[in-house]
């Protein structure tokens, strides 16, 4: 199994835990690694990022929201402490894509590599989940969704004929989608781009499965970025 292209954030005057480049290095990851927020989204489309390391003081920082948004849109993002450990036996090194684990920093190097290998696990070929619909579990395709409808911890999953609800935010979805394919184009709307009929620049909307869903200014540039325009 490949291993993932890695974005390492460590802004200046933060402390840079060398270890972490190092250990993730040594396994067979292609770590890069920014310092400024125009850098970081420079990089991770550059170079095609597949998962984002945030360290937790940046949620903080103003300047960095804005980035955390874009990056969060298109790609996996696995909060950690200021400052990583070896290892730390308090810690649960058991993977989850569970938002509220997720969504606590981690803080030793060994969580973080345990969830890195979860994460490439999980995008090694899987195109399709199962979600339980009375006694039955229905397998519903990835390239069948033309479009999810966030509210909170739940999601209303659009195919072509039918709707889907689901107990799952966004964050936990973003990781069972693991493609290219699937932009998010507002706080609670992702959209497959495969499924789009039109984009309508001056309403801000993209017309999917006869439905007109809302692109918000935050993400709007993000949709451009992954549209092919001649």
């Amino acid at each position: 199994m490949s291993k993932a292209k890695v974005l390492f954030v460590a802004p200046k005057g933060a402390p840079v835990n060398g270890e972490v480049t190092l250990a993730l290095s040594n396994l067979g990851y292609e770590v890069s690694s920014t310092s400024t927020p125009e850098e970081t989204v420079m990089t991770a489309f550059e170079e095609d990022a597949q998962v984002i390391i945030w360290p937790e003081g940046l949620n903080e920082e103003s300047n960095w929201i804005r980035v955390r948004n874009i990056l969060e849109s298109r790609n996996p993002l696995i909060r950690v402490a200021a400052s990583l450990s070896p290892a730390s036996e308090e810690e649960n090194l058991i993977p989850s894509t569970n938002s509220e684990t997720l969504s606590s920093p981690l803080a030793s190097i060994d969580a973080l590599v345990a969830q890195l290998e979860h994460i490439g696990a999980n995008e090694g070929g899987r195109h399709q989940f199962y979600t339980k619909v009375g006694n039955k579990l229905r397998r519903i395709e990835l390239s069948e969704i033309r479009y999810i409808q966030v509210e909170g911890k739940y999601s209303a999953i659009q195919l072509e004929s039918r709707q889907y609800h689901v107990k799952a935010s966004l964050k936990d979805l973003l990781v069972i989608l693991a493609s290219e394919e699937f932009v998010r184009v507002s706080r609670n709307f992702v959209v497959n781009l495969n499924h789009i009929d039109h984009i309508d620049v001056y309403q801000s909307t993209v017309h999917v499965a006869g439905e007109d869903v809302p692109v918000s200014r935050t993400y709007k540039d993000n949709l451009m970025k992954n549209v092919r325009l001649l």
